[in-house]
């Protein structure tokens, strides 16, 4: 099925691209999805899915972030950011799509969907904004790496203050994306840990839109989200009749091996959240939604939406 694309002008007038996904017009509406995508990739990586979703009775929606996918002015602002707060102009931009939303189904409430970064936003959105949303979807969720995340803290500040936050860097970048493919030595290409499944993972390394090289501002704004979503503050601010799916691959070094994301889901459940549930997949890496074992995942996302979301 098709898709359509737009623009809309954010409060500080730059232009965020969007995707939408009408629904299977032979299916009565079941629900809307908002995504939210990762760092480094942009909203039309989603196409399988949003299909998925489209043919199950959804309709879906996905913008790229500032200085990703179509949003990027062109290829030379890809990954460029200029701004104060990287974390809350995303957030922001989020907010003004799920405003469109609303207008074009004023009486459905929507269900959050987010990957990685997009997943810390998706966190933060629902504890802010959480009485409009039916459902929040987290996908390669993190906890807060206090080692790792400190570090990089430290040193994107300091770095900041030398270069200018506003430039490249390559220990940061470095300090991270190599960590993280580390845990799969020897190493085929520079991104095996996103997927065991190695056409996927070629796809993205051949994709024009995809981004090695940011603004040292992302790296550090991303990392002051989060730590902030993962403090008390955020958890107990999330409605607790919020209805949570949480997956990951339980080998997926974002999430630490899985042992960060049941921490971020133990903190959701301390907080009294009353629908929460947890799938960890054996084996898998950061991307579940392009593993090797991805009609599994999709199966268990429409059989819980089935469960979960009232048409």
């Amino acid at each position: 099925m098709s898709f359509t694309t737009n623009t809309y002008k954010t409060i500080d007038d730059v232009t965020i691209f969007y995707y939408k996904w009408p629904s299977n017009k032979d299916i009565a509406l079941k629900g809307i999805i908002q995504i939210s995508h990762g760092v480094g990739e942009h909203a039309g990586r989603y196409q399988p899915i949003a299909k998925t979703f489209q043919d199950a009775g959804y309709e879906v929606y996905a913008n790229d972030h500032r200085a990703h996918g179509k949003s990027a002015k062109n290829d030379d602002f890809l990954g460029f950011y200029d701004g104060d707060d990287y974390f809350s102009d995303a957030l922001n931009d989020m907010r003004q799509l799920t405003e469109i939303i609303k207008k074009e189904h004023p009486n459905k409430k929507i269900i959050l969907f987010g990957h990685s970064m997009g997943s810390l936003l998706s966190r933060e959105y629902a504890a802010k904004y959480g009485n409009d949303l039916e459902a929040l979807i987290l996908s390669g969720t993190a906890s807060f790496m206090k080692r790792l995340g400190n570090f990089g803290l430290l040193s994107a500040k300091f770095l900041g203050k030398i270069n200018g936050k506003h430039r490249s860097n390559e220990l940061l970048k470095n300090l991270f994306f190599t960590q993280f493919n580390k845990k799969f030595k020897p190493n085929r290409t520079k991104v095996d840990w996103i997927s065991r499944d190695e056409k996927q993972v070629d796809l993205f390394q051949e994709d024009p839109l995809r981004i090695e090289d940011f603004s040292l501002s992302i790296f550090l704004d991303i990392l002051k989200g989060s730590k902030k979503v993962n403090s008390a503050t955020t958890f107990v601010n999330t409605p607790k009749n919020l209805s949570i799916f949480i997956f990951s691959g339980d080998q997926d070094p974002v999430g630490e091996m899985g042992k960060g994301v049941s921490k971020v889901a133990a903190k959701y459940r301390r907080a009294a959240i009353q629908d929460l549930t947890l799938k960890l997949y054996k084996g898998g890496r950061h991307e579940m939604l392009n593993e090797l074992n991805k009609i599994e995942v999709e199966k268990d996302l429409l059989n819980w939406l089935q469960q979960t979301i009232q048409a």
